[in-house]
């Protein structure tokens, strides 16, 4: 199984970004959240917690795990280098390690949302129009990180939130694909409590962060077509790889062995946060 993370890993991080550009923007604020979930919805034990990163700008937002935000800059910052085992190595050896790999592109003033993942060599993206998620504002306030929060509700992919927002923060802006509220939220959750993010720090950045986004980095694709490929993926990701053109010599046994494991991990991945 050690051996089959490394190839993933290295096919994860090996090519280069892309120069072109759609978007440009500088990212104003920043804002951390811990998100806890529950991986396995058989298993209350299966917890897990990663820090999530919200960057904000005037005409985008960006939403991504922070080992993500991390692995990439690293990536980033090695691309121009020489391509050797040894800068391999160092670069690995410095990066996070993220169970989420995805960015959230939330652009301003406008429904658009584009959800983009890499799957093997492959950066996929597919675009929602989420215009308005009737949220409910109601009277209950309460303190959360630090800052006056008020309560609202709302339904989302088959799951029901509950949301703690605060106009002190005057951004209508959240972790995931929510936003629409007047002001940040610092903190949701689902009715059965599977998911809740929960704000750890916001800042205004100093330094404003540049920011560079080109769908044409892409493959587009419907979001039914890219949960297709992430469930063909999970069920045999050497099919995925060798459509990719990826081939790889296996003692015998070794395939069918590192294949069993695989599916046995995603068989507990059984509780996303959408459900529809």
């Amino acid at each position: 199984m050690q051996t089959f993370l490394l190839i993933i890993f290295s096919l994860i991080f090996s090519s280069a970004f892309a120069q072109n550009k759609e978007i440009e923007d500088q990212f104003k604020y920043k804002a951390t959240y811990n998100l806890t979930w529950q991986i396995d919805s058989t298993d209350a034990k299966s917890i897990q917690n990663e820090a999530m990163v919200l960057f904000i700008g005037d005409k985008i937002s960006r939403f991504s795990s922070e080992g993500q935000y991390i692995a990439d800059s690293i990536k980033e910052a090695y691309k121009d280098r020489e391509r050797t085992q040894q800068s391999f190595n160092e670069m690995r050896s410095k990066m996070p390690m993220s169970a989420l790999n995805f960015y959230i592109f939330k652009r301003q003033n406008s429904a658009e949302v584009s959800f983009t993942e890499k799957i093997v060599k492959d950066n996929y993206r597919y675009k929602q129009e989420i215009a308005d998620l009737n949220w409910e504002i109601l009277p209950e306030t309460k303190d959360v990180a630090g800052f006056g929060a008020q309560k609202a509700k709302t339904s989302f992919s088959g799951r029901n939130y509950t949301a703690w927002f605060t106009t002190a923060i005057p951004v209508s802006e959240g972790p995931y694909k929510f936003r629409g509220l007047p002001g940040l939220i610092l903190e949701i959750s689902d009715n059965k409590g599977y998911y809740t993010f929960k704000l750890t720090g916001f800042k205004e950045l100093n330094d404003e962060i540049s920011m560079e986004f080109n769908p044409e980095n892409y493959l587009e694709v419907s979001r039914e077509k890219f949960l297709q490929i992430k469930e063909e993926y999970a069920e045999n990701p050497f099919v995925i790889m060798e459509s990719s053109g990826i081939t790889m010599g296996f003692q015998p046994g070794q395939k069918e062995k590192l294949l069993k494991e695989h599916r046995e991990e995603f068989k507990k991945k059984n509780n996303p946060i959408e459900l529809k």
